[in-house]
């Protein structure tokens, strides 16, 4: 694994095209980092573009199935769409980023 020296998070942010839904999520997902304290950059990206970018990536928020073979902490993120059971998905995030 690659690692690196800074405390600073890794976030990719995927959906099918890598534009609407991707940029949504990645400002709500700006919000949440702000209110905490948490420096992080925030890949957007297509889902197909995963493969290529998870190995240093600390989590990926994804609005489409990933292939099992991504060895990341994979936090679903069509709450951010929907408004369905966000608050628990934000607490998801917010404890992944924590470790």
């Amino acid at each position: 694994m690659n690692k690196r020296k800074s405390n600073k998070k890794k976030i990719l942010c995927s959906c099918g095209s890598g534009v609407a839904s991707s940029s949504f999520i990645s400002a709500e997902i700006r919000k949440i980092l702000e209110e905490n304290n948490i420096d992080a950059e925030i890949i957007e990206c297509r889902v197909s573009d995963i493969e290529n970018l998870y190995r240093d990536a600390d989590l990926i928020i994804c609005t489409a199935q990933l292939p099992p073979k991504i060895d990341r902490p994979i936090i679903c993120g069509i709450p951010f769409l929907t408004g369905n059971n966000l608050k628990e998905t934000k607490k998801k995030i917010l404890e992944v980023l924590s470790r």
